[in-house]
């Protein structure tokens, strides 16, 4: 049975501001490559534990996974849990892989 993919409040405010970025910078390019994030994102439905533990699990004892998308110097990750119960992959966050790893208490699922 496939899992549902959900984006967290905070993966979702992620989303937008990398659409506009990249829209901003790419006008032709920059809506497929975003659609192609969304298709990867939305993969975890199926096999959801295919990616490997994120750095931040371990200091927010919980399983965050790390989904890596893109190429080069413009690869995003994305940080997921994966709720077996309800069969669900929360997307908690969309981050460029240059950033800092995020605080533990920044990796809320609210939706």
């Amino acid at each position: 049975m496939a899992y549902r993919v959900v984006l967290a409040d905070s993966a979702k405010a992620d989303a937008h501001r990398i659409y506009e970025h990249v829209v901003a910078e790419a006008p032709l390019r920059g809506p497929p490559w975003f659609e192609e994030l969304l298709e990867s994102l939305h993969s975890l439905n199926r096999l959801p534990r295919r990616c490997p533990l994120a750095r931040e699990a371990k200091k927010a004892r919980r399983e965050i996974r790390c989904l890596l998308f893109g190429k080069r110097r413009h690869v995003f990750r994305i940080l997921y849990e994966v709720e077996d119960a309800r069969k669900t992959v929360w997307i908690l966050h969309i981050r460029h892989g240059a950033r800092r790893d995020i605080k533990p208490a920044d990796l809320a699922r609210g939706v």
